[in-house]
């Protein structure tokens, strides 16, 4: 088994409709962008759960003091790419 390659924590990743989900088997249909928290593995090999906040997170006027904002399925693709920095 070879190891899955993911963005590390405050790495911004930018989901389209189709590449993320908000729970298994459902296909998100906007555009996101999250600041990574944790990346987990989830059942689906072709997804793995990102934990995250949104860039308005980190404004200074921000009341978030949340562990994170987003919890959804992004596919490990996208990650994978981030991680390798071929993917804003």
């Amino acid at each position: 088994m070879t190891a899955r390659m993911y963005p590390s924590a405050g790495a911004r990743v930018s989901v389209r409709p189709t590449e993320w989900q908000p729970s298994p088997g459902i296909e998100g249909q906007t555009y996101h962008d999250i600041i990574i928290v944790s990346v987990h593995d989830s059942h689906d090999p072709r997804f793995a759960w990102v934990y995250g906040h949104g860039p308005d997170c980190s404004w200074e006027s921000s009341d978030c003091t949340a562990a994170f904002c987003f919890e959804v399925l992004v596919s490990v693709d996208v990650l994978a790419a981030v991680a390798a920095r071929d993917r804003p």
